[in-house]
Order: structure tokens, then C-alpha cells, then sequence
């Protein structure tokens, strides 16, 4: 198995880590998709990674023209100047002209042309673009193979690490797979309603430990960038910070046992409009005030609409936000992938210090995935993660209510999340009122009793225990005690 050392990066962000450090010097990988998933975007990046480190680089392209290529490189404002490039797709090639013409040459003349270019140049770093130009001019798929072995050989006698980008078409005896160290393979999703989602796994990688499965992956201008699944066993120094974590309201933190504890996950739900994003936002306050950063992902609402809305409950976000204590991260579903927001989460963790994420909510969050089958796991791994840093994890879930009917989605919060708040609308005395409660507590011990709460200008007020009622949770309470105000 070859070394940190030995690895080369791969010069896209995210992708060495995917791979386990990077690419290994001397040898053969498929890069596979089919068209419009970002391979020679990828190729690109891969050479120009070795033209910015003094490596010599070359690209050999069939597929395209030279000046195709520079439309390219230019739409992501690359200077593709210590990049050498073989145009053999027509004549102009950038450095050196048409190699020949594909139409009128045999298989095995083009084969050892692309050999001798290598012999020639001797790069360290090769993109061939692509396989798929010369797979049609094979009449037998041994055939195919010898000429793809070649180019191995060539490129571990001389050193070279050689990517060859290939389209998926064609028979599975057409693609020499065994003949790579490596197989990268883009894939690209589009949906009824938003951006193409891309992702990229790794059927076959020999010699290194790397992430296996889906990993989603945005290309943009810039190139492309790769977003490691996040991997639950890895933690970073030692045991994650234990305690409870304060709601900044003590008849909540009362129903809680004390608080919710760090290094766990809270979920909160209710029908719409029953005050979850101000009990999230309760917590975010209460974390600024202990000099803990906090993060809430706005899925549902704007940035200056839930700004406006605090200041009319009493709660002044200014001063957290001035601080940098409080961030406030508008969430656009269609645009963002899954894999790309457990990134940021991560980073917000890893390099801001974060104490206190809140995920508002997850039904928006469920927008942006587009096999619903996995939701639960992903967002199981996620809060896992964050978990194992002592982060506290807040995810509000709207709930279908007997005023409002919609279809909730299919997510098990019970067990997703450590702790369940559950907020309800329930009628009394001619007027809609709020009781809260907490249904679970998988640490420590909690009460049991069903409250009342208002949301008013000095922000949430919890009330004594419905002790006189029966049916609140339904909705559809009978008072069993005297007439008397509540709140």
C-alpha cells in the first residue's frame, strides 16, 4: 500500500480526501460518465494541479478541439499556458498541429502515435480525452485491450500518472476496467424542478483505504469540487465536552431535566406557527450569551423575515450577530446538495468552533433530496458526527395539524434525534392556545407534564402543568377542572 508521501493530489477540492490522500505516481485511472458530467472538467484541474507544481503536463484530446479546450479552461478563468496539449481531434492544436486524421488511419498507427507523444514529452501528468474515440475503430474487444495496456505500460515505465476519461457507452467487454489502478465515475441526476445534482463514487481503487459510496459534487466556475461523505468514526483530539446546554428559559429547562445535553441532538416538532424557530432561536440567544457560536439553516424563511420576527418576541439577534456569535445561513434546497451542506456543517464545527447548529426546518431539507429512502440515514450520519464533537443539534419538524392539512414526510424523529419537544395547538375557552411538552430523553430523566406556553413580546413564557385538562396532545382538550384564566 503506497504512502502519504508517495500520493500526488489530484488538484480538486475534496476528491484527495475521497481517495485517501490522492492519486499514485505512475499509474492508469478511468475517469467514467457519461457526457456532461464533468470529466475533462476534471482532467483539466488534474493537470493544471501538476503545471502549478513545475510538473511537465500533457493533454491528448480526440473529442475536442484545441480551441474548444480553451473555451473551456476560460469559462472557469484558467490560464492553461503550462499546460501542453496534442490537439488530435483537428487541425490548430495548441504547441503542435493535427497528429492525424482519424478517418484514415488505422487503429494501430493511432495507437502507437499516442505512444510515441508520451516517449516524446515524457509528462508526469497525462489526460487522455478520450477512450471512447478509439473504441470504435477496435473490431475486436481483446483488440481493445492490448492498445489500452499499452498505454499502462508506457506510463509506468516512464512514470506517468494517467488519467483516461471514458464515456459509459459501448459493451462492458469495451472497457478494459482491470487494466486500471483506479476507476473514478461522475454521474449526473436532473430533476423536475432545480440545479442538476452530480455525484461521484469509486468502483475500483487498488492499494489505499478510501471512502467508499456516493459522494455529491458541484461544478461550477472554478471547476469541481468534491464533498467527502462524513465519516462518523473519526474524531479529532480527545473525549467531546459533556454537560447540559440551556435553553435560556428556566420553565423549559425544567421539562428537559436540567437542559439538553451536549453532544446530542433535539428535535422539535409541532404544526406550523406554533413557535419552533423561536424555541430554536432561544437556544441560539442562550449559546451567544455563554460566548458559544451558534448556526441556523434557514430552510423555510428568509434571513430578514425571521430577524423581523424576533424583534417583535423580544429578541434582539444585533448584538450576537455584531459578535459573531450567531450566523444566520439562508438555505436555497434546490440549489444545495445534501453532501454539500454536511460539508459546510462540518466546517462550521471544525473551523468556526460552532457549539450550537439548528436545521430549521427539516422538511426543508427534505426538498433537497431527491430519494427521499435515504433521508433518515443521512441525517442519522450527520447528527452522529456532530455528536461525537459535543455539538447540540437542533431540527425543527412541521407536522400536519387538524387546521392545516398536508402530507408530512416520512421521517422517523424518535429516531433521528436524543430528544423530542413537542409542540400542539389546542383549543380552550374560546381562544387557539400552545401547550409543550417533551415526549423523550434517551439521557437522563425529564418531566413528564404537559404545559402551556406563549410567544409575546418578551419572547416565550411557559406556564404551570395542564393538570385540570385531558386530550391536550389531540387537540381536541376536555377540562376536568374549575373555570380559571390561564395564561
Amino acid at each position: 500500500m503506497s504512502s502519504p508521501a508517495e500520493w500526488i493530489p489530484s488538484g480538486v477540492p475534496g476528491l484527495d480526501e475521497v481517495l485517501g490522500g490522492g492519486l499514485r505516481p505512475g499509474h492508469l485511472y478511468f475517469v467514467e460518465g457519461a457526457s456532461g458530467t464533468g470529466k475533462t472538467t476534471l482532467g483539466l484541474q488534474f493537470v493544471m494541479e501538476g503545471a502549478r507544481r513545475g510538473e511537465s503536463t500533457l493533454v491528448m484530446s480526440m473529442a475536442e478541439t484545441a480551441e474548444e479546450l480553451r473555451i473551456v479552461a476560460d469559462s472557469h478563468g484558467w490560464d492553461m499556458s503550462g499546460v501542453v496539449l496534442r490537439d488530435l481531434a483537428a487541425d490548430g492544436a495548441i504547441r503542435s498541429t493535427a497528429l492525424f486524421d482519424l478517418t484514415e488511419m488505422e487503429l494501430e498507427d493511432r495507437v502507437q502515435a499516442l505512444v510515441t507523444e508520451m516517449e516524446t514529452l515524457r509528462p508526469q501528468r497525462l489526460v487522455l480525452d478520450t477512450l471512447s474515440a478509439l473504441r470504435p475503430f477496435g473490431s475486436q474487444s481483446g483488440q481493445f485491450r492490448r492498445h489500452v495496456e499499452q498505454f499502462r505500460t508506457k506510463a509506468l515505465s516512464l512514470g506517468t500518472t494517467m488519467l483516461a476519461v471514458d464515456d459509459l457507452t459501448g459493451d462492458d467487454a469495451l472497457h478494459p476496467r482491470s487494466l486500471a489502478w483506479g476507476v473514478l465515475r461522475l454521474e449526473q441526476r436532473v430533476a423536475d424542478y432545480g440545479a442538476p445534482r452530480r455525484r461521484l463514487w469509486l468502483p475500483k481503487l487498488r492499494g489505499q483505504d478510501f471512502r467508499g459510496g456516493c459522494h455529491d459534487l458541484r461544478m461550477a466556475r472554478g471547476g469541481i469540487t468534491v464533498f467527502p461523505r462524513l465519516e462518523n468514526g473519526f474524531r479529532e483530539g480527545g473525549e467531546p465536552e459533556s454537560g447540559q446546554v440551556s435553553s435560556g428559559i428556566a420553565a423549559l429547562d425544567a421539562l428537559l431535566g436540567g437542559g439538553a445535553e451536549r453532544g446530542t441532538s433535539l428535535g422539535i416538532i409541532g404544526p406550523p406557527g406554533c413557535g419552533k424557530s423561536t424555541l430554536v432561536l432561544s437556544f441560539a440567544l442562550a449559546a451567544a450569551g455563554r460566548g458559544e457560536r451558534a448556526a441556523i439553516y434557514l430552510f423555510d424563511e428568509s434571513v430578514e423575515t425571521l430577524r423581523l420576527r424576533a424583534r417583535g418576541q423580544g429578541m434582539n439577534l444585533d448584538g450576537a450577530l455584531d459578535a459573531d456569535l450567531l450566523r444566520l445561513r439562508e438555505v436555497d434546497p434546490g440549489a444545495l446538495s445534501p453532501g454539500e451542506l454536511a460539508r459546510e456543517l462540518a466546517e462550521e464545527v471544525m473551523d468556526r468552533g460552532t457549539r450550537v447548529i439548528a436545521i430549521d426546518s427539516l422538511n426543508g431539507y427534505l426538498q433537497a433530496m431527491l430519494d427521499e429512502r435515504f433521508i433518515s440515514l443521512r441525517v442519522h450520519g450527520l447528527l452522529s458526527w456532530a455528536g461525537k464533537r459535543g455539538v447540540l443539534t437542533l431540527l425543527t419538524l412541521a407536522q400536519p395539524s387538524s387546521l392545516m392539512r398536508q402530507d408530512g414526510p416520512l421521517l422517523d424523529l424518535s429516531y433521528i434525534t436524543d430528544t423530542v419537544i413537542a409542540q400542539r395547538y389546542f383549543e380552550a375557552f374560546g381562544s387557539i392556545r400552545y401547550a409543550i411538552s417533551v415526549l423523550k430523553k434517551r439521557y437522563g430523566d425529564h418531566e413528564r407534564t404537559i404545559r402551556e406556553f406563549r410567544i409575546g413580546e418578551q419572547g416565550i413564557a411557559v406556564g404551570e402543568p395542564l393538570a385540570d385538562f385531558r386530550g391536550v396532545l389531540t387537540g381536541v382538550p376536555e377540562y376536568l377542572g374549575k373555570r380559571q384564566p390561564l395564561l
